[in-house]
């Protein structure tokens, strides 16, 4: 390139303009006393102890009726709609973590 071209620096703005977030809360428990609890683990490393731990935990402080464990594939890949389906349809909590 000779002295005399000139080059051409182009700069983009990475920010976004704020969007209202329209997403409903779920509804806040009372208690886990006859709920259904699930977990959602991201397959990172000891995610499966902590929540096999935890799920202890918490059927000896509380009458939980029952449990599912669902993993996502990897940690940066969101869960597939049929497991968030499956879960917002059997569980009437969710726990969603995540170990290494």
């Amino acid at each position: 390139m000779s002295t005399t071209e000139k080059t051409k620096l182009i700069v983009l703005d990475p920010t976004a303009a704020p969007r209202e977030m329209v997403q409903a809360m779920a509804p806040v428990l009372d208690g886990l006393d006859g709920q259904s609890v699930g977990f959602l683990w991201n397959s990172k490393p000891n995610g499966g102890l902590l929540f096999e731990r935890l799920e202890k935990l918490l059927r000896e402080k509380y009458e939980i009726t029952d449990v599912i464990h669902r993993r996502k594939p990897t940690a940066s890949i969101p869960a597939t709609d049929s497991v968030l389906d499956e879960l917002a349809g059997s569980v009437q909590a969710v726990i969603v973590g995540l170990a290494d």
